[in-house]
């Protein structure tokens, strides 16, 4: 298990993770790995901003979120988010 961001526990079954959801749909629909991206604020993120080609933390997250992350976006009050997304879409 891994204990999330908020008060809440997250119970999984050993070698299930947000990441390993990501890469088996990732795989399903034939995308490749440098063409994806996560956005992640909590301690349960960490493995899916590694696992990423694109990790971004959000800037109210902890520090060991930023630490495995790309790079930091803004927070969620600062459409952190949204500056990511619209990152990604074409000009």
């Amino acid at each position: 298990y891994s204990v999330g961001w908020s008060a809440w526990l997250d119970l999984t079954p050993g070698g299930v993770s947000k990441a390993s959801a990501l890469e088996d749909v990732r795989r399903r629909l034939g995308v490749e790995p440098f063409a994806t991206a996560a956005v992640g604020d909590g301690g349960n993120d960490t493995e899916m901003l590694r696992w990423a080609a694109r990790g971004v933390a959000m800037g109210h997250a902890q520090d060991s979120v930023r630490a495995a992350a790309d790079e930091v976006t803004g927070t969620i009050e600062d459409d952190g988010v949204l500056a990511v997304l619209r990152s990604l879409l074409p000009r």
